[in-house]
């Protein structure tokens, strides 16, 4: 089985897609980088120059026209309080750097969701090649046990996956402890975000695991591109054109994407609108609702565990010829 699994990693490697994906990946994370320097970096010289100026004159405006605008909103017969027309202050012109929580949580948040997508796309071609080209029949009369030839890959790929994770998460955490420390930012909930970057990984292997039971089922690449479509157009219309729509929302503790998130976030709230009957008329309030970590960590469990079950059931009988 070391021995499969030696020669797996080997075929995985050697890939010319892996390296393709891998060189993509990388080039994606070190722009979101340059996004979140820029979002840790105070401003400089000529903003600063700028907003002063913007400043001065809306402080001018203000000085010149205040009065007279909120003589001119109490003659409409508003209440005096709320047409006091507020002073401009500097501080709404320079703004201020984004807390380092903020925008390192951002990061490990989209290098979790571009590393995913990676794991998911190499697993996938990697099964779904070797049945296009016809390689896996080939692969099969050296070693005619299926099963283990089936463990071995769906291994190979997960632990790529892990590790892939790990150390893109390392990376974006550490980058992003240099960004705060160069612009002098202050660094807090270390231990946290810590623990998000730790639970950022799992995704990226449920992705990855998902991704090459798909490519294997379908035996084709493109099967697994497909289904991965479907699920990004459902979670984009539920939360688009029926974001309204109490059921759509009602239904994310059972959607991947929503339970991927608790996974992440250690907890997922989303809200549910509900329509209220008032003396005015019919009014929508909204209603926070949670998915825990807990529901999120059982649900995908189940949903690998019988993908990984009716692959390995399918790849035991089925022709692969």
């Amino acid at each position: 089985m070391t021995r499969l699994i030696w020669a797996e990693v080997s075929r995985l490697l050697s890939r010319r897609f892996t390296g393709i994906a891998l060189i993509m990946l990388l080039l994606a994370l070190a722009g979101s980088q340059v996004v979140l320097n820029d979002a840790l970096s105070p401003p400089s010289g000529g903003q600063l120059a700028t907003t002063e100026r913007a400043y001065q004159q809306a402080h001018k405006e203000w000085v010149a026209n205040h009065e007279q605008d909120e003589q001119d909103c109490r003659d409409t017969g508003a209440p005096p309080d709320e047409c006091i027309v507020p002073e401009p202050t500097l501080v709404e012109f320079t703004g201020s750097p984004t807390p380092f929580k903020e925008a390192t949580g951002t990061a490990l948040k989209l290098s979790a969701l571009l590393v995913a997508l990676v794991g998911f796309m190499i697993a996938a071609s990697f099964i779904g090649a070797e049945y296009s080209s016809g390689s896996i029949a080939n692969w099969l009369t050296f070693v005619p046990r299926r099963g283990h030839v089936f463990w071995s890959k769906l291994l190979t790929v997960a632990g790529f996956a892990a590790l892939l994770g790990v150390l893109c998460v390392t990376l974006v955490f550490d980058a992003a402890l240099v960004f705060a420390h160069l612009h002098g930012s202050r660094i807090e909930a270390v231990r946290e975000l810590a623990e998000m970057g730790a639970r950022s990984v799992l995704p990226v292997i449920a992705l990855a695991i998902f991704g090459f039971c798909i490519g294997l089922l379908s035996r084709h690449t493109a099967g697994a591109i497909g289904v991965l479509l479907a699920l990004v157009v459902v979670w984009f219309v539920r939360a688009g054109p029926l974001g309204s729509l109490a059921w759509a929302q009602r239904i994310t503790p059972w959607t991947p994407d929503g339970n991927m998130a608790a996974i992440v976030d250690h907890g997922y709230t989303y809200s549910v609108p509900v329509e209220n009957a008032t003396p005015g008329g019919v009014s929508l309030d909204f209603v926070e609702q949670s998915v825990s970590l807990t529901h999120g960590v059982v649900y995908w469990s189940i949903v690998l565990a019988l993908l990984i079950t009716c692959s390995l059931l399918i790849f035991r009988r089925r022709d692969v010829t």
